[in-house]
């Protein structure tokens, strides 16, 4: 990961620089904004989810042709694909400021793959493909919500060319989010075994049944 976001740095990319793994604890700098829980107000417009959908796609093309050393090991299977996926790229870990995307964290799941895995876990959560009223006004959506103007703005901002699938690709990717959360928690990791003990791999699963009912009603 450490060689990975000095490639990124190096590319002008707003990552955390990476300084030590000390003691079992690995120690990179922070990216000035908001971001966890403080980044449910920065995405509700249009402009900030455009904004989300282009810092990924800067992130994307600036590990094209990237050769990562040769006794890499990444956190989850993976199947090959022409860019490194940040594998997590929810509104959560964008750094904001001023409803501006400024930054990429939490890059512990990373690894190869193809484009849309990254775009369709990106648009569950930007859209979001979600429609319990409480979880909504938590994120702070009212009944001004327009989901299909959200999803158009963040495959926009990425420059996404062509058609798209988006409830299947949304859905499938939610079924690999999930087969690695078992994955990691069967070797021990945590949270992740934390959250396998607790059943939410069951939930989420479940879960998808939502995405479908969304897209549904949507078109998408």
């Amino acid at each position: 990961m450490h060689a990975l976001l000095r490639h990124l740095r190096g590319s002008g990319l707003p990552v955390p620089e990476p300084i030590n793994i000390r003691a079992g604890l690995e120690y990179v700098t922070l990216i000035p904004g908001e971001a966890g829980s403080d980044a449910w107000d920065h995405q509700l417009s249009h402009e900030s989810v455009r904004s989300a959908g282009q810092l990924l796609r800067r992130v994307h093309d600036a590990t094209v042709g990237w050769e990562p050393p040769a006794d890499v090991k990444w956190a989850v299977p993976f199947s090959p694909g022409d860019v490194i996926c940040h594998g997590d790229p929810q509104p959560a870990n964008f750094a904001w400021r001023d409803g501006v995307a400024v930054g990429l964290f939490d890059w512990d799941v990373a690894r190869p793959g193809d484009r849309l895995s990254d775009v369709a876990y990106a648009l569950e959560w930007f859209t979001p493909f979600e429609d319990d009223p409480t979880e909504l006004r938590t994120r702070g959506f009212d009944e001004t919500l327009n989901r299909v103007a959200r999803i158009r703005a963040f495959l926009d901002g990425y420059g996404w060319d062509g058609p798209l699938d988006v409830v299947s690709a949304v859905t499938a990717r939610q079924k690999t989010a999930i087969d690695e959360v078992v994955y990691l928690g069967g070797l021990g990791h945590q949270p992740q075994a934390e959250w396998v003990a607790a059943s939410w791999p069951d939930r989420w699963t479940a879960k998808l049944a939502t995405t479908r009912r969304v897209g549904t009603k949507l078109g998408v």
